[in-house]
């Protein structure tokens, strides 16, 4: 039942850790909530992004979290209409086996997205395992996730020549690792394409809250919400919906567009599955529907994705 579906989406973790948000706004002043951060230089957007991978991932596979610590930025940098060029990170690790791992899986990352590293911090004395990495990127147009409007589409990408695996909580969807770099900068040329060509207003990569969070990020910066057929979205065939939608793909983005045959053909042509999966609203919530069943997954006049969630 999509009761069932929605009631879990609200409490899984990957969505319900975006909790903390609001109390470091309050203090920072910084309520845009996206994936990136950007400032101009002499004509072009300097893009530049920073994401920590969970300590659970690093205990159970630290070659996959140094991996994960690239290609989670490349994804932010990216939707934002940035190419990525340079990556740095903050290695803390007392043990040499988990950081010579975690190194490995950055190493693979780089060369897989061809990206230069340019700057890494190792500690060595600390009781906990962690790798905080981030990205710089240059773009000719930057897409928000704060200008998402009434008049949009909402149109979803992701390539879907992967495969799915879990680490711990993590669901996982990878279509990275057996591609070559050519194949992943075809990938890449798309998503540039549609900010390079103004094809979107707003834009999201999918990320840990899966897709249905991930959206409601977008929404709730923008001050807007949305109707979204969660029947009609790019899906492997061989994962139940509840397992889909709880699942980080390597390469999957959200985009809000007056432009949807354009964008979704750029996308589809440099090899992304790629629909219209429903619209913004004015109304400040995401509403969910799957054949005739329809609810409500959060309402942003009552709650929001970056505080504790009521109810």
């Amino acid at each position: 039942m999509l009761k069932d579906t929605v009631a879990l989406l609200r409490t899984f973790k990957g969505f319900s850790r975006k909790s903390v948000l609001k109390e470091l706004v309050e203090v920072l002043g910084n309520s845009s909530f996206d994936d990136a951060g950007m400032f101009e230089l002499e004509g072009w957007k300097i893009v530049v992004t920073a994401e920590g991978i969970v300590e659970d991932i690093i205990l159970e596979d630290p070659w996959s979290a140094g991996y994960y610590s690239v290609m989670t930025n490349v994804n932010d940098a990216l939707v934002k209409g940035a190419r990525p060029v340079g990556y740095w990170n903050v290695l803390s690790s007392n043990s040499p086996g988990i950081r010579r791992k975690i190194a490995e899986g950055i190493k693979f990352g780089l060369d897989k997205y061809a990206i230069k590293p340019l700057k890494g911090h190792t500690e060595p004395d600390t009781p906990h395992h962690s790798i905080v990495a981030g990205i710089v990127g240059i773009a000719k147009n930057f897409i928000p996730s704060t200008t998402a409007n009434e008049k949009n589409d909402i149109v979803v990408a992701i390539d879907l020549d992967g495969k799915f695996e879990r680490k711990g909580w993590v669901h996982t969807f990878d279509s990275i690792h057996h591609k070559t770099t050519q194949q992943i900068q075809q990938r890449m040329d798309g998503i540039i394409g549609v900010a390079d060509q103004k094809l979107a207003d707003a834009s999201r990569d999918i990320s840990g809250p899966g897709i249905v969070g991930s959206l409601a990020m977008m929404c709730e910066s923008s001050g807007k919400g949305a109707e979204v057929d969660l029947a009609k979205l790019p899906k492997p065939a061989m994962l139940d919906l509840d397992s889909w939608l709880t699942t980080y793909p390597s390469s999957g983005f959200i985009f809000a567009t007056s432009k949807p045959e354009p964008c979704l053909e750029i996308l589809r042509s440099n090899g992304f599955t790629t629909e219209k999966v429903g619209k913004i609203t004015p109304i400040p919530k995401i509403l969910v529907k799957y054949g005739n069943e329809q609810e409500t997954f959060i309402d942003f006049r009552k709650e929001s994705c970056f505080a504790q969630l009521g109810g």
